[in-house]
């Protein structure tokens, strides 16, 4: 089967209706039945109860190298206790957005061979209480676990978000960990991409590098292949934007592999998030904004592209939906606001409200633990700019060049390209005299 019908299979499992596997999967009721159709036919059965009852038979034979196989599971008591069952189906339903996984759910105690991940959840006694561990494989060594008192009806969807993105993040985590052990480790796509995810937040140069011939080396098919490339685009863009590569070499680069993922699906969020990379080195924010609202209109639990929403609404003069983003990271993200992408998002919107204190503040918060990032330092001697104190510029404007030696204006003005005028010359001001 293909992985769409895999899906619908799941679905169906769970008693779906029609109507609810089109919700949930974004597709309409005559593709659903052409679907089912294929799914009776390869199963050798005539109807819905006559399916489901196989589906135990085929999670078994699950065999890809290039999948990854997830298995959300239960223990049998869990639908006495409507709201862990609601969360349990909640979880299901945000990993199926992602695109990237083969997912199978069942009972805890069943056997199924060649899963890479097991996620499960059970429930306390009076059902108050979900209990979420994220095993690995078949293994079942537990790679996170929490526990979530659940005394809100209403936040149920709230907390499917939530642990959904943290389950995400630390199967990332794991990945990258697996690869630092075994660099045969497969699916070769998943670890790599993990693998390049981690170490780009530690902007390292040497890290960039091997990202970037891990991920250049990497040959897959279909729905995978844009994820992957997608993958590529984040590690030029960041080379881009650390000034490690040729600017104008890298943006072409990246402009190939948005024509290549919109070529091979144009619908596809990771080919969105592609051309929306492509579209701001070009300086077309307002068109990489609606990329990216695209994206999160199909799965908001996008966290980078919320992120890169910031940096954009800001750049264009729209704080408040730079603030709401930010809150809505805030909200989703435990803790996420301890990113260091946040803390600059958030020094540029006290920089323009002329909070210079608090700008710098937040900034050099950023470079107590990445004294490389380029924009924190930037912000720092803006403001120092801006307060008058000059021999700190001098001195935050030689450690720039300490760890940015080749930066030009065509560099800066790559990034603030697009902006409004009266943005971008307050910006430009701001920092004249780094290239005095």
């Amino acid at each position: 089967m293909t992985n769409r019908q895999l899906e619908v299979l799941d679905l169906l499992r769970k008693g779906l209706t029609n109507a609810e596997i089109c919700r949930a999967l974004n597709i309409s009721e005559n593709t659903v039945k052409i679907h089912l159709a294929n799914i009776y036919k390869t199963l050798e059965v005539s109807n819905r109860t006559e399916a489901v009852a196989a589906v135990a038979e085929t999670a078994k034979n699950w065999v890809n190298s290039d999948e990854v196989r997830i298995r959300v599971i239960h223990d049998s008591d869990i639908k006495d206790h409507p709201l862990v069952y609601e969360l349990f189906h909640g979880i299901v339903e945000n990993f199926q957005e992602y695109r990237l996984f083969l997912i199978n759910t069942g009972l805890s105690d069943e056997i199924v061979q060649d899963s890479t991940y097991q996620i499960k959840i059970s429930a306390s006694q009076d059902g108050n209480q979900a209990f979420i561990s994220l095993l690995q494989g078949n293994n079942k060594a537990i790679i996170w676990s929490q526990n979530l008192k659940l005394d809100d009806a209403s936040a149920i969807d709230l907390y499917a978000d939530q642990y959904s993105i943290v389950l995400f993040r630390n199967m990332i985590i794991s990945a990258a960990k697996v690869l630092e052990q075994n660099s045969n480790a497969s699916p070769a796509w998943w670890y790599a991409t993990s693998y390049s995810i981690i170490k780009s937040e530690n902007r390292s140069r040497d890290c960039f590098e091997k990202c970037m011939s891990m991920l250049q080396s990497l040959t897959v098919e279909g729905d995978i292949r844009n994820y992957v490339l997608c993958s590529q685009a984040s590690i030029y863009y960041l080379g881009i934007s650390e000034n490690w590569v040729n600017g104008e070499e890298y943006v072409k680069k990246i402009g190939e592999l948005a024509c290549d993922t919109m070529r091979n699906n144009p619908s596809s969020a990771y080919s969105m998030f592609t051309m929306a990379l492509y579209n701001i080195l070009l300086g077309k924010k307002n068109e990489a904004i609606v990329y990216f609202e695209g994206i999160l209109l199909s799965n908001p639990l996008n966290v980078m592209c919320r992120r890169l929403l910031v940096q954009l609404y800001m750049l264009m003069g729209r704080e408040e939906d730079a603030l709401k983003q930010l809150d809505e990271i805030a909200r989703l993200v435990p803790n996420g606001m301890d990113q260091p992408f946040q803390f600059v998002a958030k020094a540029m919107i006290y920089f323009l409200q002329g909070n210079y204190d608090f700008c710098e503040k937040v900034s050099r918060q950023v470079l107590m633990f990445h004294p490389e990032i380029p924009f924190a330092r930037l912000f720092v001697i803006a403001c120092n700019n801006k307060k008058g104190n000059l021999d700190e510029v001098k001195k935050q404007v030689k450690i720039f060049y300490e760890y940015h030696p080749n930066f030009t204006r065509n560099d800066l003005e790559r990034f603030i390209g697009g902006v409004s005028p009266n943005l971008k010359q307050i910006l430009l001001e701001a920092i004249q005299n780094i290239f005095d």
